[in-house]
């Protein structure tokens, strides 16, 4: 630290006696989106998207549990992310519009990295 801040006071202030050190892990996702929306209800998931590889015209609304919403993922930019999921989140629980166009409320969904998965005809397994 020293090497960067040559002309800091702070910098040769710091304590590193000690020789510990601090680790922080954020949840992300693959796709660095956050996941806001009703919880998928993966048992059937599984069960109606079965042959969804074959069928994507025929697609319905993947399952969710009703009343029971995650809000997660946010990842490194959670500061900037969190206020419009946020009310994304209250306009669903609320049953109020949602300030947000379809598509990219589709790329929030919680179950969209299963149904990436299915509809590439690929098994999704759990945990």
């Amino acid at each position: 630290m020293i090497d960067c801040f040559p002309q800091a006071q702070w910098a040769k202030e710091v304590d590193v006696s000690d020789k510990e050190a601090r680790c922080g892990v954020r949840c992300a996702t693959r796709d660095h989106l956050p996941m806001v929306g009703n919880v998928p209800d993966y048992e059937a998931t599984l069960v109606e998207y079965a042959s969804l590889a074959e069928q994507k015209d025929e697609a319905v609304s993947a399952p969710v549990f009703d009343d029971l919403f995650m809000f997660a993922a946010l990842g490194s930019r959670g500061l900037c992310s969190a206020p419009l999921c946020a009310e994304i989140l209250a306009a669903q629980m609320s049953d109020e519009p949602i300030p947000m166009d379809a598509s990219t409320l589709a790329a929030l969904n919680p179950n969209r990295l299963w149904v990436r998965k299915l509809l590439k005809g690929k098994a999704v397994k759990a945990g």
